[in-house]
């Protein structure tokens, strides 16, 4: 087999012009000095034939900037996180910016290096959907948290409101008359499916309902949701109605109920929390708790052209500018709460 062949450099296309690499690089980047015709031509040509491609990162260095944002998932294998991910690719390829991905598995070692490593690169700025409020964040490179917002953090930030929105959907529940509740929460916290548990306890709560020994905590991994939904209905009565803090929980009971020889909703309600794609158009739809992703990516966006705007570069030792921006959900009925 042929080695592969080297990238023709700046320098290669320089010796076959015949001029310098900074004549080179005027033409390669549009300035900032002018350059002579009949050597534009030359260097045009050269281009060509050795087929050079300009490096926009190397450009970005020098420079100070680069058309590359940052973007911290936990886990894009989860149906709501791959699908945020790519609504925040494709609003950033609209703008005529790339998106670098890293998979933290909310790990805060992984998150301060994907951090490091993406400031190294000069990027616009970076999204974070999940960093701990230990992790470091870089001092001299835009940063928004979008989706979840870790306590006591003033960086700018774009999220759902969690809370209402699973209030909205227990209070929906509740509607049915059913008063057996259960919430299958997330393992953690301080992170938006803590908040969602919050808005199921306000509903129960406000409605007269007992909580006590209704609270179940899984993992956000299908797999291993259902293994522990396979336990909580191995032996009846079941819960009458369960609201699950992610539509990826909620799909995990789906399959659990089935083995467990339960209906659903006719044994056991369900409601879920996302309105990932699978959720509301999958044979079964799934009564959720839709959020705006494509909105909520527009506006993170626009929240970072306005940190990096010239005109909002902060005065020598002032705070930087902090804006939290939150976004509503839409209750979605599917087949699953009861309703007719």
């Amino acid at each position: 087999m042929e080695s592969p062949a080297r990238r023709p450099t700046l320098a290669d296309v320089a010796l076959k012009a015949g001029t310098s690499t900074a004549v080179v690089s005027y033409v390669v980047n549009g300035g900032p000095r002018a350059v002579a015709p009949l050597t534009r031509e030359r260097v045009e040509t050269a281009i060509q034939e050795l087929g050079y491609r300009r490096n926009p990162i190397a450009g970005a260095l020098s420079v100070g900037r680069s058309n590359l944002v940052g973007l911290l998932v936990p886990d894009t294998a989860n149906g709501f996180f791959g699908e945020l991910s790519r609504c925040f690719e494709a609003e950033g390829r609209r703008r005529g910016l790339m998106t670098m991905l890293g998979n933290t598995g909310y790990d805060d070692e992984v998150s301060e290096h994907y951090i490091s490593g993406f400031s190294d690169l000069r990027p616009r700025g970076i999204f974070a959907m999940s960093v701990a409020s230990g992790a470091r964040l870089p001092v001299d490179t835009p940063f928004l948290f979008i989706h979840s917002v870790p306590e006591g953090v003033t960086a700018p930030s774009v999220r759902f409101d969690d809370l209402a929105g699973a209030r909205t959907v227990v209070e929906h529940l509740i509607s049915h008359g059913y008063t057996d509740i259960h919430c299958l929460a997330g393992p953690h916290t301080d992170d938006p499916a803590s908040l969602r548990e919050q808005g199921w306890r306000q509903a129960m709560e406000t409605a007269g309902l007992d909580t006590a020994g209704r609270i179940h905590r899984s993992s956000f991994d299908r797999v291993v949701v259902e293994g522990d939904v396979r336990e909580l209905l191995g032996t009846p009565p079941w819960p009458r109605a369960i609201f699950a803090t992610t539509d990826e929980q909620a799909l995990a009971v789906l399959r659990a109920a089935t083995a467990a020889g339960a209906r659903v909703p006719e044994d056991i309600a369900l409601a879920g929390f996302d309105g990932i794609r699978e959720a509301t158009l999958g044979g079964v739809r799934l009564t959720t708790v839709r959020v705006p992703m494509e909105q909520l990516a527009a506006r993170a966006f626009d929240l970072l052209d306005s940190l990096t705007a010239p005109e909002q570069d902060p005065a020598p030792g002032a705070a930087p500018a902090s804006e939290h921006v939150v976004f509503a959900g839409e209750l979605v009925i599917g087949d699953t709460c009861g309703c007719p």
